[in-house]
Order: structure tokens, then sequence, then C-alpha cells
């Protein structure tokens, strides 16, 4: 009989009340027009160089004039798996200096290194140390484990796969013991944007700087209209209702209960900040405006934005017209994001 009626639930979220918002293209306008927001037309020039093409990528990057790339192997408790990360250091790394801290999470079914090879870190880090733009700073690429799909999240419905716990216990103090961080910042592409935001609002007091480049940064709106939130969390989403293989992962995830899905929501989790414990962080948030299916990241970042806003917390969102969810768009976007974080950080 529960069933039944989850069924029904479902049925009005679903199609009554429908997925889209008619106003969301005034919504996109008017949160184009805020301060703290930025609007890239699309012949901007990036920093200094055109990002290349995914089959223009070249070999496996282990070092470059200015840094080391160097992975490092973590046996981990929390997963059943062994779990990997690069860490881009300066070549005159002084271990007495303390140095600020980035992680920078990749998306679903890429690797750390898409980082390097895709968004183009490293052409961006020596030009912004070149230009004295920014300074030197640690730059941790993780592998998020479980084939690239695990959304940096302890599985509700799998035993020995607490990749959030991992990150937590495991991850950033195996980077504490190597080199010298004090400040820390966080972001990530697509998945890794969820990632970010959630693991960044979950353990505020990690992270002076919380990003995310076209972000899956409200589960609510992969699936149904953000309207209904407050119904969501009172209903059980059985498997069967979701026939593609992302959705069901998404189940394995986070569970059926619309309950346990929304303590893992970013946009809901923002709205509990305790407005001392967010004092002195710094979130930042970028998309490409024609971002929208299959999963309305450009949609989701207008709610954020909003959400952000409306809780006064210090921001910096920028869009980019005519670009879409790739790498492409990252690469033109993370010098920006770079020279955000080392103003923060430093």
């Amino acid at each position: 009989m529960y069933i039944l009626l989850s069924i029904a639930a479902l049925y009005i979220l679903f199609f009554v009340t429908g997925g889209r918002s008619r106003r969301m293209k005034s919504r996109i306008r008017k949160t184009m027009a805020y301060e703290n927001v930025t609007v890239i037309p699309e012949d901007a020039k990036t920093e200094g160089f055109i990002p290349l093409e995914d089959d223009e990528i070249g070999e496996y990057v282990t070092e470059s004039k200015s840094f080391f790339i160097k992975e490092f192997e973590i046996e981990s408790e929390n997963v059943d798996e062994k779990m990997s990360y690069l860490a881009v250091f300066p070549k005159n790394y002084d271990a007495n200096k303390k140095y600020p801290g980035l992680f920078l999470l990749h998306g679903l079914r890429d690797i750390g290194h898409d980082w390097i090879a895709k968004a183009r870190l490293l052409d961006h880090y020596e030009l912004l140390l070149e230009e004295k733009k920014i300074g030197s700073m640690i730059i941790i690429l993780p592998n998020s484990g479980y084939n690239s799909e695990s959304w940096y999240s302890d599985f509700k419905k799998k035993e020995n796969k607490r990749y959030e716990t991992y990150f937590v216990e495991e991850l950033i103090p195996d980077v504490k013991s190597r080199f010298n961080v004090s400040n820390l910042g966080i972001s990530g592409f697509s998945m890794g944007g969820y990632g970010a935001f959630k693991l960044g609002l979950k353990h505020l007091e990690l992270f002076q700087v919380i990003g995310s480049f076209a972000g899956a940064i409200s589960l609510v709106r992969l699936s149904i209209n953000k309207r209904v939130t407050r119904v969501v969390k009172f209903i059980y989403l059985p498997e069967f209702l979701f026939k593609s293989e992302d959705k069901e992962r998404f189940i394995t995830i986070f569970g059926s209960w619309g309950r346990e899905i929304m303590k893992e929501d970013p946009y809901t989790l923002i709205k509990y900040l305790d407005k001392a414990e967010q004092q002195g962080k710094n979130f930042y948030l970028s998309v490409g405006a024609e971002d929208k299916e299959p999963y309305l990241m450009v949609h989701q970042w207008v709610d954020m934005i909003g959400r952000i806003k409306r809780f006064n917390f210090t921001f910096q969102g920028r869009i980019y017209k005519g670009e879409t969810h790739t790498w492409s768009y990252v690469a033109k976007d993370l010098g920006n994001f770079l020279k955000y974080s080392w103003s923060n950080l430093k």
C-alpha cells in the first residue's frame, strides 16, 4: 500500500508539477545581472592560451617546468579498493613553508589527471605564476574510486564503499602528512562539483574556498522539480522506477528514502549553515549557459546562486555564453578559479 502511495506521489511530482520551470529563462537573466556574477561572451579570451580539444591531448604528463606531479596510493580502511591521488607541487617546495592546498575533484567516469590533460591545469598555473597573479600552492587531484563513479559519498546500499569518510579521514590527513599545507580549498567539475560542495558544506571547518564547475549541486534537480523539495523528504523511491544505469546507481549510493537523499543535497545543506561558521568562507560557482540537458546544470547554478545570495554568503558566479558540459569549458574558467582561490587562501 505504501509503495502504491509513493508511486502516486511520484506521478504528481513528475507529471503534474513538471520537471522544468517556465520562469527559468527570466531567472537566468535575473541571476546574470547580480553584482557578483560575471557573464563571459562566447568570443572571450582565456588566460593567454587556447585550450586543446580532446583529440589533441598528448601523453601522460609526469612533470613540468615548474612542478612535480607525483602519484600517491592509500590502503583505505573505508573502501575495499586501493585509492590514489596526484599531487602537483613546486620544484622548489620548502617543507618549512606553509602552502595553500587545493583539491580538484573530477567528474563522472573521468580521472584526476584530466585536470592536467583536459583542463590545462599546468598551463594555467605556470602562466599565472609567471605573471605573479598567484603564488605557489599544493594542488591535489584525487581519483574518486568505484570506477570513477563514487559521487564522493558513503554508499547507502553497498558495504565498504565509504568514499566521503575516506576523503575526510584518510585522504586529507595523508596529504597533510606529506605536504605542509595550511588553508584548504576544494572544487570540482560535474559530479566533482557535487562532491566539492557536499564535502565542503558538511565539513565547513576544513575549507575556506568551496567551488563548482557545472556541478550537480542540487540532487533534486537531477530528477524532479525543486519546488517540491519539502515533499520529497517524505517519499520512498523504489528502484524499479529508474530505468537508466545512472539513476539506478543514484539509488544505490543515496538510498530510496527522500529524507536521506536530502541530507546529502548541497542545495538543502546550505540552508542550514551556521552563520557564524560560514564567516570567512568563499563560494565559487561557474557554468556554461547552454548546459541544460540532460541534468539541468545551469538550472542548478541558478538555484544555488539564489540561495547563497539570499543568505548573504560571500561568492563569485560566472556563466559562459555558448558553453556546454565539457572539459574545454572548464579549461576556460580554471585560471580565474586559481586566482580566486589564491586570493582567499594565501
